[in-house]
């Protein structure tokens, strides 16, 4: 039985956090305890003690509270887990630090291109912070090449291990789309939609010109902004000053329901600046949708333009209009394009896979890691 701690920055709803939800379902299945950390609170705190799992929040303040650091320090020693696993920065920042202070065996997921990786201060912190892990996972080859680039990280330390999506819980002829009415979406009328954090690195700035040069399209698609985040003010302000009309734009905040709200839309599009391999573009496929997706991070490793999606540039939002008003024009090729994308998820993209994975990778790491004073050789 290992005891796992998860470090996470979040419990809201995103792409690192719902594939936290399905480890947490893996390693109780077989066996394991786990114990859950994070900074920021969130829908997905219920749905951790749904399972009958602890948390712990580590600070109300993110990097900028110095109690963080003691408080997951004071965590690892009252719990004393075999493996500390963290997801995202000021998660990999804080938590791989206490565990290596803890001389735990310590395990970082990569998710992201991020672009502060080309600071070199910022990535000599970071890597002075985490170096020494015993394990470093990418969810996608292009992650891992970004931070091997960029990070001071040797490539042949970073193993991919990509995303993976439970075909029985997407599948769009098993679940009932969700009703769209009280978002403002009347019948009948074409819905796209934007799902993720109301961030920076989704650029929802990009996907709201694109709708504004969509906005006179004959079929009058609605359009809908998913999530929650930092940006809400921001993108609302945008949604007026681009003078889209307020009853054919909504942002809905953020919705659990995630296989129902894929089979009620009609598009999914991802106009970030930046990824790993998100989640939602693989839930979306695995749900038949068609995807219109900038090619950034790890999608163009998944999506074949005009086969099984379509790719435009980032920062691009006439490419990504022009993208989006083909898929509308031409709903038999739409389709096809939804079929073809649910076959690349079935065939290359398992949630148990994925899970596996990662549970032979507990295992290796405790079986066959150094000891905990081992030479720090990641970086």
């Amino acid at each position: 039985m290992t005891r796992i701690l998860y470090i996470i920055d979040s419990l809201k709803i995103g792409g690192a956090e719902m594939l936290l939800l399905g480890l947490l379902d893996a390693v109780k299945k077989r066996g394991d305890i786990a114990h859950v950390a994070y900074f920021s609170p969130g829908p997905l705190e219920s749905a951790v003690a749904s399972r009958g799992i602890e948390a712990t929040r580590l600070s109300e303040k993110g990097l900028r509270d110095p109690l963080a650091m003691i408080r997951a320090l004071q965590l690892i020693r009252r719990w004393r887990p075999d493996i500390v696993h963290t997801h995202l920065i000021k998660s990999d920042l804080v938590g791989q630090l206490a565990a290596r202070l803890s001389r735990r065996r310590r395990i970082i997921t990569l998710h992201n291109t991020d672009p502060w990786r080309r600071n070199r201060k910022m990535s000599f912190a970071y890597r002075a912070a985490t170096s020494g892990a015993d394990a470093c996972i990418a969810v996608s080859d292009r992650v891992a090449e970004h931070v091997a680039q960029y990070g001071g990280y040797r490539r042949d330390r970073i193993d991919t291990i990509v995303n993976g999506i439970d075909l029985g819980r997407f599948d769009s002829d098993a679940v009932d789309p969700l009703d769209l009415s009280p978002y403002g979406v009347e019948p009948g009328v074409p819905v796209i939609a934007v799902i993720g954090s109301l961030t920076e690195q989704k650029d929802h700035e990009n996907f709201l010109r694109a709708a504004a040069l969509l906005a006179s399209h004959r079929s009058r698609p609605h359009f809908l902004i998913v999530g929650e985040g930092p940006l809400r003010d921001r993108i609302a302000n945008s949604m007026g000053e681009m003078g889209l009309p307020p009853e054919r734009v909504t942002l809905t905040g953020a919705i659990l329901e995630m296989p129902e709200l894929l089979a009620a839309i009609d598009m999914l599009v991802i106009s970030s600046g930046w990824e790993g391999l998100p989640m939602t573009l693989l839930e979306g496929m695995a749900m038949r949708r068609p995807v219109v997706s900038t090619a950034v991070g790890g999608i163009p490793d998944v999506v074949v333009d005009g086969v099984n999606g379509s790719l435009v540039p980032p920062s691009d939002p006439q490419a990504l209009a022009t993208a989006m008003e083909r898929m509308l024009a031409d709903p038999i090729r739409a389709e096809e394009i939804g079929i073809a994308a649910r076959r690349t998820v079935s065939t290359r993209f398992s949630a148990e896979v994925m899970r596996q994975r990662l549970c032979d990778l507990y295992d290796a790491t405790l079986a066959d890691a150094p000891p905990p004073d081992m030479p720090e050789t990641l970086a």
